[in-house]
């Protein structure tokens, strides 16, 4: 039987509820979700520490889960906070192009953010967020590529991991990552990952505004969500063909 690895997606954290953005959780139950995190006693990871797991590089504790944050908000910060005061760590991934831009992160936060290496991960999310694998290879590759370079310049380190925009990827996407130096990747799924998950397109659970303490740990006892699939479903290239048509139809 597989070990699960239930790893959380959440995206901007504000202080108070938001209705028109369905994925965003506000501080007061994001707090109720980390306590079920502690009282769960899964031990929280970095995407990098679970992807040298599943590459059998270092082994994987039974309860290991991870916290993950896409596109980096001005209130990822004190999200951070929360999660500092609980002794638990993230992994933050940055749309590299609205660094500094109406409600995202600025320069000088995600420098800051950057020095918390106790408790941060910091990983690329693209550079305008796209969808991936609807462009061509060279866009592909100057999404992938330049967001890695310029996240890197600006923290003055390595980036080794990945966030697919939307979760959407094929062969050629996770292929440029992997060639750009990336050494793992997040896509989201809405699945359990698990021990034989792929380190270049783990498993996520995408929290949502409305998504309760109680819903956290079901997901963090490993219920109440499909383990992940290694392929990729039918349903999936499907989807794919529709957008890619839809997007050759707004071109014309």
């Amino acid at each position: 039987m597989t070990l699960a690895i239930p790893i959380l997606l959440y995206h901007s954290i504000p202080r108070e509820p938001d209705a028109r953005d369905r994925f965003s959780v506000a501080r007061e139950p994001f707090a109720t979700h980390l306590d079920a995190i502690v009282e769960s006693g899964r031990i929280p990871l970095t995407i990098g520490e679970i992807a040298r797991g599943l590459r059998g590089e270092q082994p994987l504790p039974d309860r290991a889960m991870a916290i993950t944050f896409d596109d980096c908000y001005e209130n990822t910060p004190e999200a951070i906070e929360l999660l500092g005061e609980r002794d638990l760590r993230a992994t933050v991934y940055v749309t590299t192009g609205q660094i500094g831009t109406r409600a995202m992160i600025g320069h000088d936060q995600l420098r800051l953010l950057a020095d918390r290496s106790d408790a941060v991960e910091l990983g690329a999310h693209s550079v305008t967020h796209p969808r991936l694998d609807e462009l061509s290879p060279s866009k592909i590759e100057s999404e992938v590529n330049d967001s890695k370079r310029h996240l890197e310049q600006l923290l003055g380190r390595p980036v080794e991991t990945f966030a697919y925009p939307y979760g959407a990827y094929d062969r050629r996407v996770r292929e440029a990552v992997v060639d750009a130096g990336f050494q793992s990747a997040v896509a989201v799924k809405n699945a359990l990952s698990h021990d034989e998950d792929d380190p270049w397109a783990i498993a996520r659970w995408t929290v949502r505004r409305t998504t309760d303490a109680q819903r956290i740990a079901q997901l963090l006892d490993g219920q109440g969500a499909p383990r992940a699939w290694r392929h990729e479903r039918l349903g999936t290239r499907g989807y794919r063909m529709v957008r890619r048509l839809r997007r050759t139809l707004d071109w014309a």
